[in-house]
């Protein structure tokens, strides 16, 4: 029996590439509805127009929807305007094209990159008037967060007004880059032609024409002509089975499935909003821009509060959503909760530009920089979300930098757009323990990237260097290839003194991070078990350990409790870090009163009030309807618990538990 199956890099098209990632689960459950239900084809698809603010995206938007459409003075775009566009096709089908027109002012650039979509298709519009759009910024953006999406430039010749691009030289560097079209949308020329590779693009976008079971499209069709914004998981569940579905899983599955698509918005592991299917994502973004557009917010530096958001979302629309939209603001790293605030937020991209005034020693600081081929806009921020615990009541953060104060040490992170730079300095007590934090979150946030390309850059030691603040630096890869090859000294390029690269790393990086991280920056997986089950905890972490290893992923369970702790205190610490939650349930772990009493009832109130995310897994046939877990997703069928598999079944259950654990994690 097949036990894992990798199609990374597979130019898959059937399955959907969507689905195969879920694994192989997921691809059975596929091809056992189209075998039950029969074929039909989603002809539906994205379109994302990109550019500076003013070069005319809107008109175009509107001259797809409408050749006659005439031009007239329009207001900027505020966020994201959505407009639909159908066409006939030559089987006499429809085509929809969803067309996103993305508002271009500074402000809208990094947090834009949220909604930029894989499987769509990018047009970046330019003025050939101004001869201001950065066409290497707008294409690197795109084959960074889109997956390397196709993409058109259109050059709005206003005035007939032309412009020359290096074609050739772009398309050397960026394979997605599929034409480069002229036109004038005042008088229409060149439209016809643009329309035409606008139809040709979408069409063979790779999701198109891929085989769907019948009932998948029409509850996408059912949930299209739904008026309303939003419904209830229920609600939706209800949808899928009056057209043909039977279990509750397949219905999830195509809930995921156009939630990847970006046709809706469904976060099936965030405890708060799996709870709700958001029909009309322009309803969540234009929620998300009221208050990064709302003047009172923007004079504020960026601060709102509970009752700011009643104002702002004031409409009946929003009436009863504000505790899900505020949670989407936060899982996209749009904001952060003033800790010992409560009830009170910032924005960070819209903080002051202005660096605060404050005290530094330099003396004996620890340092390091990461320098980027291409740096997308907004590192700094979501790191200033992801940190903002370990702030000093505000006193010193600002749009590109903040100071983190821990343990009488303090860390020092200013991003340099301009030069593709973050630099770090720490000073105190502990600095390499803070610094292991500061380079873990930052690692954190790079890895969400595809193809993102920077260089971590070591200080040298050297007697010249070390109490420097522009030391000479290293390349961590060019240390650790030294190290490959048994070179274990390398020459400073300002004392020419010989530095040893062992030293060099152990200065900056804790080699045993994996405790330093639990204890400061607080558990990211608790294991919650009965020690009667400890055998299926072993086999849990045996294969966990990969992804641990791969994924700087931070897991706790009791037997890291070191002799001599007070236990009691350290399960109630880690209890109250953890951001995700694995219960491996047993009719030993249901009637354990010890988790009954102390476990459960801190990890259920964090799922509903901080959005922990809860998985659990059946060991055995048990009662577990019979307890508030039922109302949670299993990781594997609890009608198919792990004790009554084989031992190859249980091996790919096992398997296919972890990249459920892996894919939770990533999404944190």
């Amino acid at each position: 029996m097949l036990k894992t199956l990798d199609i990374n890099g597979n130019p898959l098209e059937n399955p959907p590439i969507e689905i195969a990632a879920k694994g192989i689960d997921a691809i059975r459950d596929y091809f056992r509805q189209l075998e039950a239900e029969g074929t039909d084809y989603l002809y539906e698809a994205k379109l994302l127009i990109i550019g500076e603010g003013g070069v005319g995206k809107t008109t175009l938007a509107n001259k797809i929807e409408d050749q006659n459409y005439q031009l007239r003075e329009e207001d900027s775009t505020k966020g994201i305007e959505v407009v639909k566009w159908r066409f006939p096709m030559d089987n006499g089908r429809k085509f929809q094209v969803n067309i996103w027109d993305f508002g271009g002012q500074e402000i809208y650039h990094a947090t834009h990159q949220f909604f930029l979509t894989k499987r769509s298709l990018y047009v970046l519009v330019a003025d050939t008037r101004k001869e201001d759009t950065d066409f290497y910024y707008w294409l690197n953006v795109v084959e960074l967060l889109s997956d390397n999406s196709p993409l058109l430039i259109i050059k709005n010749e206003k005035q007939n007004r032309y412009r020359e691009i290096n074609e050739r030289e772009l398309r050397g560097q960026f394979t997605n880059l599929k034409e480069t079209l002229p036109t004038n949308l005042a008088t229409n020329r060149g439209l016809e032609q643009v329309l035409q590779q606008i139809k040709h693009h979408v069409k063979n976008l790779p999701h198109i024409g891929s085989p769907l079971p019948k009932t998948w499209v029409k509850v996408r069709e059912a949930l299209e002509s739904d008026a309303r914004n939003y419904i209830g998981l229920d609600e939706y569940l209800n949808i899928c089975q009056q057209n043909g579905f039977t279990q509750r899983k397949d219905k999830l599955q195509l809930s995921s499935y156009l939630h990847d698509l970006g046709v809706c918005l469904h976060f099936q592991e965030d405890p708060l909003l799996n709870k709700t299917v958001i029909l009309k994502p322009k309803w969540g973004t234009d929620a998300v821009y009221k208050v990064l557009d709302n003047e009172e917010v923007i004079s504020n530096l960026g601060s709102f509060t509970r009752s700011d958001l009643a104002n702002i979302w004031c409409e009946d629309e929003y009436a009863t959503m504000h505790d899900e939209l505020l949670r989407l603001m936060i899982n996209f790293k749009l904001c952060y909760e003033i800790p010992r605030s409560q009830g009170k937020y910032i924005a960070p991209q819209l903080l002051s530009a202005n660096q605060p005034f404050y005290n530094w020693d330099e003396t004996n600081n620890l340092i390091l920089r990461y320098t980027y081929e291409f740096m997308p806009k907004g590192i700094i921020t979501q790191f200033i979300v992801a940190m903002h615990e370990l702030m000093n009541e505000q006193q010193c953060v600002w749009k590109s930098g903040v100071v983190l104060s821990k343990d009488q040490t303090k860390a020092e992170v200013i991003e340099y757009y301009g030069k593709r730079e973050i630099k770090i300095r720490v000073s105190g007590r502990h600095k390499r323990d803070l610094m292991t934090i500061v380079t873990h979150e930052l690692d954190k946030i790079h890895d969400s990237y595809n193809r993102l390309k920077y260089n971590k850059l070591i200080p040298c030691n050297c007697v010249t260097c070390k109490d420097s603040q522009e030391p000479h630096f290293y390349t961590l890869e060019n240390l650790r290839n030294r190290l490959a090859k048994q070179k274990y000294d390398v020459e400073c390029d300002i004392s020419y003194e010989k530095a040893n690269v062992l030293s060099l790393i152990d200065d900056v990086i804790d080699k045993d991070k994996e405790s330093l991280l639990v204890e400061h920056l607080g558990v990211e997986v608790f294991i919650s078990y009965s020690h009667q089950d400890q055998e299926w905890l072993t086999k849990l972490q045996k294969h966990l350990k990969p992804i641990i290893r791969n994924q700087n992923l931070l897991v706790w369970d009791d037997t890291k409790i070191q002799a001599g702790a007070e236990w009691s205190k350290e399960i109630e610490n880690a209890l109250a870090a953890a951001k995700i939650a694995v219960l491996l349930v047993s009719p030993n772990f249901l009637a354990s009163d010890f988790i009954h009493e102390n476990e459960l009832p801190p990890l259920l109130n964090a799922a509903q009030a901080k959005g922990l995310t809860i998985i659990w897994i059946p060991l055995s046939f048990s009662s577990y309807e019979e307890t508030e877990i039922e109302q949670y997703q299993s990781a594997h069928p609890p009608n198919q618990p792990l004790d009554s598999l084989n031992p190859a079944q249980e091996n790919k259950a096992w398997v296919d538990i972890c990249k459920k654990i892996k894919a939770a994690a990533i999404s944190r």
